[in-house]
């Protein structure tokens, strides 16, 4: 079966992003690279070496990328998408490991300044550095707000925390300039700090998507408001939802008039699902039906609604909920 027009642009996008930010990285590299060499600079270092793993990085998210947008197969009925936050997993790891070389590398030129070279270079260099960086980080913000990708999302987190990088670094290099020689280490060693905070964001956020977080709070009203509004459906309970990649599962028992007939307990649950439909298109669903007597309101419970007054709001019906 072909992709869908939604499948192919989400692709296109997400992959295009992926291509983006390997080639900024290559170029920050050769910059930055030819700077250092010259300068010597240890804030310089600390944006070269921020570079080359930014590099690393979005290579394995670009690979990690491509296995996501792979069919479901035999083995893997709900798809890969949950690729995509093994990627951010994979960044955050990267990035973490850079932050705390940049960190002790900057607490030693703290305590042993050296003059530095060229440092009217590493100013412009660093200036087109934030040009580029601007120009990719404005493209995968676009992608983001498109497809909603993690992969490309952590991506983008990361290329922000180069511009203020960048930042530092002329700072740094000014101050270096005007006899503040230990300005270059301490620059260094607070961006090390700054990347390590941003490598434990991506990291919370990738581990929430891999033990299957559900959607926000407002989303969670957005659905329950939806669903009772389709006509037959009395309540509903045992609400599970999830995301991975741009793809959402939703899962529901909704209570109907337990004296219909199947053909019409089958037609309110196809409503049910069409309701879900319109604020999720390409959403996996599943609605299961309940008829509306004692036994079914018995040890019910409710996934992910921690808002609904309390957990004993196991039920959700027109009355209590509005």
């Amino acid at each position: 079966m072909s992709a869908s027009p939604i499948d192919r642009k989400y692709r296109t996008l997400v992959l295009s992003a992926g291509a983006a930010s390997i080639a900024t990285a290559g170029t920050l590299i050769a910059l930055k690279c030819g700077v250092w060499l010259y300068s010597g600079s240890s804030s310089m270092l600390a944006s070269l070496t921020d570079s080359v793993l930014d590099l690393a990085a979005s290579l394995v998210n670009l690979l990690a990328l491509r296995f996501a947008l792979t069919p479901p197969d035999r083995d893997h009925r709900f798809g890969h998408f949950k690729a995509e936050a093994l990627a951010s997993l994979s960044q955050a790891a990267f990035i973490g490991g850079s932050a705390f070389l940049l960190i002790f590398h900057g607490v030693a030129r703290v305590k042993d300044p050296v003059p530095l070279e060229l440092v009217d270079l590493g100013i412009y260099v660093s200036i087109a550095s934030m040009v580029i960086t601007v120009l990719l980080v404005s493209y995968q913000a676009f992608v983001c707000k498109v497809t909603g990708s993690q992969a490309v999302g952590a991506d983008r987190y990361h290329y922000l925390s180069d511009l203020i990088l960048n930042m530092g670094v002329i700072a740094a290099l000014v101050l270096s300039n005007l006899g503040y020689l230990w300005a270059d280490g301490l620059f260094a060693a607070i961006l090390g700090v700054f990347i390590l905070k941003g490598s434990v964001h991506i990291a919370l956020q990738a581990v929430a998507t891999l033990l299957d977080r559900s959607l926000t709070p407002k989303e969670h009203e957005e659905i329950i408001k939806n669903l009772l509004e389709v006509q037959g459906v009395k309540s509903l309970h045992d609400l599970r939802t999830r995301k991975a990649g741009p793809q959402c599962f939703i899962q529901c028992h909704v209570v109907i008039d337990g004296k219909v007939t199947l053909k019409e307990a089958h037609e309110i649950a196809t409503r049910a699902e069409n309701a879900v439909f319109k604020l999720y298109p390409d959403a996996d669903v599943t609605i299961h039906m309940e008829p509306d007597e004692a036994a079914t309101y018995r040890d019910i419970q409710f996934y992910g609604r921690n808002d609904l007054q309390d957990n004993a709001c196991s039920v959700v019906n027109r009355e209590r909920l509005w």
